[in-house]
């Protein structure tokens, strides 16, 4: 059929006379469905844009996506795909309003435009393909369409949009960036089956290659224009606007500033709804605490000591001394250069403060799990994007799962990889030349090694080594692990010169305070004491072990620190969980895979033996 065939047909059609044989003709013409573009962040329209995507600003009294969906629906075109990615969960409520399918690109927040296509390649036949920022002052939309056309509209001015030039057809035979007296695309574009296949086909062929994922479309097509041939459908003035900017949106409504006002004043608590902080099980038990993971043999006798000479200096002035005498401490038991440490209260802090320094809204952070549950937090409060690796599981103990570290790392480009060493909740260490293999792998991301459970190991890591050689590392260590200061909530980190450069901007004001530090120096240096229970802590551990592979339906992993992880299958884990809480003790729950796991912090051998007494009836109590 050609195209003077097909405009007569289509005219029949609309006056309401086609008869059964004119529908048939153009059948092959009927749309199948339109793909409205929404994952792009607008950055142009901030702040707006911080708190609202921009298809759901409100511009003379309509959601901009809405009507555009509702100007397709009028048109006949039932099947409506809303690609969305920044700010997803904004468009959710489409689906039910309206029927819309949603489609998220996933690589939204590092691809151009083109990567939303890609997401909807298998949607791509007769299509219209929509942004969803465009406002329409005529229904432009129609049932059945000829061939593949961009809109257009015609600039006297210069105007820096995407100029078209044809031939005699009508046919677009160049397109390029900035013009006056030319027609220039704008709004949405229609494809026909034989248009889409083909470009597909060309996409499919060059996503991967460099920069072909970081294009806008127009830029794609244009590379490939003599492959895609396209006409122009050319409108008259006012049917089509486009916003870019605030600004272009004030100009089209005078209320929009009321909506702007309105919503940014909503929304200034709104984005942290949902959004919990992180905190320990709140107990008055201080007998049964095997969920915490702290040293329950408790500190030196000698950090008592400094108590009996504090002063009232030591509450009156601010510690302004050149050097930090917990750091010139810490640098000589483990020989680190006092300019590769600093001090914060606490790991936890410590860790919060790398995140507030490094990652920003939409950034991704790279998580183990299972995992310590304050890091999603973190990353959520700071609005990042979480991204898990796993850990393996061997007959005696879990390991770090490398391969997919480094598989999602370069998948995902994280600005945060989270590596914890000992690790929890499974307990064990990474190998050093895994972690160089991954601190070297990802020179653009932030390796963060917590090492809380620091000193019940024996391997070490050559912390030296890393700093000499690696900008994009950092270790962080608390003194309320192995050195049973948890109460005193003091961490240290440690890094090179030019991270600390960075690092040290969320600093404490002021040094932290001089009580506890003191504390802090005279546990370091009683090496005897923590010596002594680091080798009652294994013994004990080594028993938990045993009598614990000895309970069916418990599989306990080998650790490296003061806690042990356990599979357990066959048993009612939450039963158990409770009903050793009635027995006065309190352990962690983690679910994950097709079994739960328990870990459980080790204590004295007393506590472990009662412990394990009650651990055997009730576990047998609730086997399936």
């Amino acid at each position: 059929m050609n195209k003077a065939e097909f405009e007569e047909m289509y005219s029949t059609y609309k006056s309401g006379n086609a008869s059964a044989q004119i529908l048939q003709q153009l059948e092959p013409y009927k749309v199948d469905n339109a793909i409205i573009m929404a994952a792009g962040e607008s950055k142009r329209c901030l702040p707006l844009s911080k708190v609202l995507p921009k298809g759901l600003f409100v511009l003379k009294g309509e959601v901009l996506i809405e009507r555009e969906i509702r100007q397709l629906q009028e048109a006949g075109i039932k099947e409506i795909i809303v690609i969305v990615g920044y700010m997803a969960d904004a468009f959710f409520y489409l689906e039910k309003k309206y029927g819309v399918k949603l489609v998220i690109n996933e690589e939204y927040n590092h691809k151009n435009n083109v990567s939303s296509l890609y997401a909807a390649r298998n949607y791509l036949g007769n299509s219209y393909i929509c942004c969803a920022d465009n406002y329409y002052s005529e229904n432009v939309f129609e049932k059945y369409v000829y061939e593949a056309f961009y809109l257009c509209n015609y600039t006297q001015e210069y105007a820096d949009e995407y100029c078209i030039w044809e031939d005699e057809s009508g046919y677009i035979t160049k397109i390029a960036r900035g013009g006056n007296r030319q027609y220039f695309t704008i709004g949405a574009n229609y494809w026909s089956r034989p248009f889409s296949k083909k470009f597909i086909e060309l996409l499919t062929c060059d996503y991967n290659k460099p920069d072909v994922g970081n294009m806008l479309i127009d830029d794609f097509h244009i590379k490939h224009l003599s492959d895609l041939p396209i006409t122009a459908k050319k409108m008259k003035d006012g049917i089509i606007y486009e916003f870019d900017t605030l600004k272009e949106c004030e100009e089209f409504d005078a209320n929009f500033y009321s909506f702007f006002r309105t919503t940014m004043e909503n929304n200034l608590y709104q984005k942290y709804e949902g959004i919990t902080r992180y905190a320990g099980v709140l107990t008055e038990n201080k007998t049964g605490r095997l969920h915490f993971n702290e040293n329950l043999w408790g500190p030196s006798p000698k950090c008592l000591e400094v108590f009996k000479n504090v002063s009232s200096e030591d509450l009156y002035l601010y510690d302004s001394k050149k050097r930090d005498d917990l750091i010139e401490v810490i640098s000589k038991k483990f020989q680190i250069p006092y300019e590769n440490l600093y001090l914060h209260n606490s790991a936890s802090e410590l860790i919060k403060s790398i995140m507030n320094i490094m990652v920003s809204e939409d950034d991704i952070v790279l998580l183990p799990k299972p995992f310590w549950s304050y890091y999603p937090g973190v990353v959520d409060y700071k609005f990042g994007k979480k991204i898990f690796y796993n850990f393996l599981e061997g007959k005696e103990k879990c390991y770090h799962d490398v391969n997919d570290i480094l598989s999602k790392a370069s998948s995902y480009c994280p600005k945060l990889i989270i590596i914890t060493t000992p690790a929890m909740p499974s307990g064990n260490l990474i190998y050093p030349n895994d972690l160089e293999l991954v601190i070297k792998r990802n020179p653009g991301s932030l390796i963060l090694v917590d090492q809380a459970y620091y000193g019940f190991e024996d391997n070490e890591i050559d912390i030296n080594y890393f700093i000499n050689h690696y900008d994009n590392v950092v270790f962080t260590r608390t003194f309320s692990k192995f050195y049973g200061l948890a109460g005193m909530r003091l961490g240290y980190g440690i890094a090179s010169k030019k991270a600390l450069k960075t690092l040290w901007l969320d600093l404490p004001l002021l040094r932290l305070p001089s009580i506890t530090r003191r504390v802090a120096a005279v546990a370091i240096e009683d090496e005897e004491y923590y010596e002594k229970i680091k080798k009652e802590i294994a013994t004990v551990k080594q028993w938990f072990y045993k009598e614990l592979c000895k309970i069916d339906g418990i599989y306990p992993f080998l650790s490296d620190t003061n806690f042990i992880y356990m599979r357990v299958e066959n048993c009612d884990a939450f039963a158990i969980k409770k009903a050793m809480e009635e027995n006065g003790y309190l352990f962690r729950l983690f679910e994950g895979g097709n079994n739960p796991y328990f870990r459980i912090n080790v204590a004295p051998m007393g506590i472990m033996k009662d412990f394990m007494d009650k651990f055997r009836g009730v576990v047998k109590q609730y086997q399936k």
